[in-house]
């Protein structure tokens, strides 16, 4: 069997392909904001769970003080200048 080309066939071949690519770029647009937005909210559950899991249990009325421990870093040394030495020939 040999089949010719005919000019109809070809943009029946091209309108397919535009209208199957349309229909996936509608659906892509539709759906991958609803799926990553449903990761992201199981990524922040997660966290949520393993930020409570990783805290000590604390009694009713335990108070604590926690402090930033790099901030403290600079404290026992004394007050820090930050200077270029400039040398005069």
């Amino acid at each position: 069997m040999v089949y010719e080309a005919s000019l109809g066939g070809v943009f029946r071949i091209i309108l397919w392909i535009l209208v199957i690519s349309f229909i996936i770029r509608l659906v892509a647009r539709l759906a991958i904001p609803r799926v990553v937005r449903g990761a992201q909210e199981r990524m922040q559950e997660e966290m949520r769970r393993r930020q409570e899991a990783a805290r000590p249990p604390r009694r009713e009325g335990q108070v604590t003080v926690e402090t930033d421990k790099r901030s403290s870093s600079h404290a026992d040394k004394g007050d820090y200048v930050d200077f270029v030495e400039i040398k005069e020939d």
